[in-house]
């Protein structure tokens, strides 16, 4: 159970924020939605992380793998679901954690490492694992949205294990 009380489904529909989403809100969106400024501003960030030019099951990967190396049970479970649905993978959280000794792809191996690099000690993170991403054949547009993909997961990881989810 959270530790602060969320916003009531039908009390999110009288809040003046600009992006509605459509449909029930989760249980994080009506957390925020306590601070209806900050969740307005929030709203924008959390559709552009979806619409990134990198695949959907990768972005599911990484922000379930992020998830799981935070500590953030709350988006570990609820995004591993989503992965498990776009992998034939019996246990996605071993697959992940194991990544670097399975059969996945060069491309996400190394968009994992990147990945595990930057929550770990960001500020070890150097071009040279930069330059991993683009051996493996990753555009300056996708390490950016990598990038942001991992922070943006971090944050929200942040928030989550903040208010008890």
């Amino acid at each position: 159970m959270p530790w602060i009380k969320p916003v009531k489904q039908k009390e999110m529909k009288e809040l003046d924020i600009n992006n509605k989403k459509d449909g029930p809100l989760s249980i994080f969106d009506r957390m925020l939605a306590n601070a209806p400024d900050l969740y307005e501003a929030f709203i924008p960030l959390q559709k552009a992380i979806v619409k990134t030019s990198i695949s959907d099951d990768l972005r599911e990967a990484i922000i379930t793998f992020v998830s799981m190396k935070n500590g953030c049970e709350f988006c570990t479970t609820s995004h591993k679901e989503v992965l498990a649905g776009y992998t034939d993978q019996l246990d996605v959280l071993d697959w992940l954690e194991n990544y670097s000794e399975n059969d996945m792809s060069k491309e996400w191996k190394a968009a994992l490492q990147y990945s595990e690099r930057l929550i770990a000690k960001p500020v070890e993170v150097t071009r040279d694992d930069i330059k991993s991403l683009d051996v493996c054949g990753y555009s300056s547009r996708q390490i950016a949205e990598l990038n942001q993909i991992v922070a943006y997961t971090s944050y929200t990881n942040q928030l989550s294990i903040g208010l008890g989810l």
